[in-house]
This record gives C-alpha cells, sequence and structure tokens, in this order.
C-alpha cells in the first residue's frame, strides 16, 4: 500500500503537443470541409478555429499553458493555408502570384476572427493562472524576545 505522500502527483490536463495538435488538426479539418462545401473559408471553419484553440487553453496543463495562449495566428497560418492549397489544387497553375493570392485572401478575410480569438485565448490563459497559481507558503511567526 502506498503512501499519499510518497506518490508522485500526476499534472492535470493535456501534454503540451496535444494542445498543438487539437487546434491544428480542428483548424485543417474545419477548413477543408468548409472549402469542400462552401468554397470558402466561413462560420463552420472560424467556429472550428476558436473552438479548438479555446479548448487548448482550457485543456492543456498549467505548466504548458503560454504555448496555447499566443498560438492563434500560427494555427490559422499553418491550419488554413494548407487546406485552401488542397481544395484549390486546381486552381493554383496560374503562376506565384495567382497562387500567393489564393491562399492570402482567406487569410486576411479571417483576420478579425485571428484577433479576436487570441484575445480570448490570452484572457482566458491569464484568467486560468490567476486562478491556479498556488498559494503562498505561510511564514512563521517570530519568536517573542524574552525580557
Amino acid at each position: 500500500m502506498e503512501n499519499e505522500t510518497t506518490t508522485a502527483r500526476r499534472p492535470w490536463g493535456l501534454p503540451w503537443w496535444a494542445a498543438i495538435l487539437l487546434p491544428l488538426v480542428t483548424t485543417a479539418a474545419g477548413a477543408y470541409a468548409d472549402l469542400t462545401f462552401e468554397h470558402s473559408l466561413g462560420v463552420p471553419f472560424q467556429a472550428a478555429y476558436a473552438g479548438g484553440c479555446v479548448l487548448a487553453v482550457l485543456l492543456v496543463r498549467r505548466r504548458n499553458l503560454f504555448g496555447p495562449m499566443v498560438q492563434p495566428p500560427l494555427i490559422m497560418l499553418f491550419a488554413a493555408a494548407p487546406a485552401v492549397l488542397v481544395a484549390n489544387g486546381n486552381a493554383l497553375s496560374g503562376g506565384l502570384a495567382g497562387q500567393a493570392l489564393t491562399v492570402a485572401t482567406p487569410l486576411v478575410d479571417n483576420f478579425m476572427t485571428q484577433v479576436g480569438v487570441t484575445i480570448a485565448t490570452l484572457v482566458l490563459g491569464l484568467i486560468r493562472l490567476i486562478l491556479t497559481r498556488r498559494p503562498a507558503a505561510p511564514t512563521p511567526e517570530p519568536e517573542p524576545i524574552a525580557a
């Protein structure tokens, strides 16, 4: 039988790599599905992007919280851009300028979504950091000086 003081406490939450994969996969899936059916990055993409990023901040281990707080712009870039390339494979034969416009236009159109999700993840992360900090160790009171 193990004593409670000798057992190692397991950290609560997702590891750092899962906090990166969660919004990356949900955003890429939302972008691909939205581009396949609607031919633009609209509300389903935005919901998948926001949901994945917010869930990553809420579910990650506390010590790994900084990454998910600041990753929404990178998730947008590394998930939406490849999905646009895959979904619009036939339209990418127009040269480098045409390819750049094909990839950049949906990212620019969703800039305000990116800003909102980034602010939300920063605020949620800061709230979580404040609420889950450890209380300060009690300081021993000084011994009274005997006269």
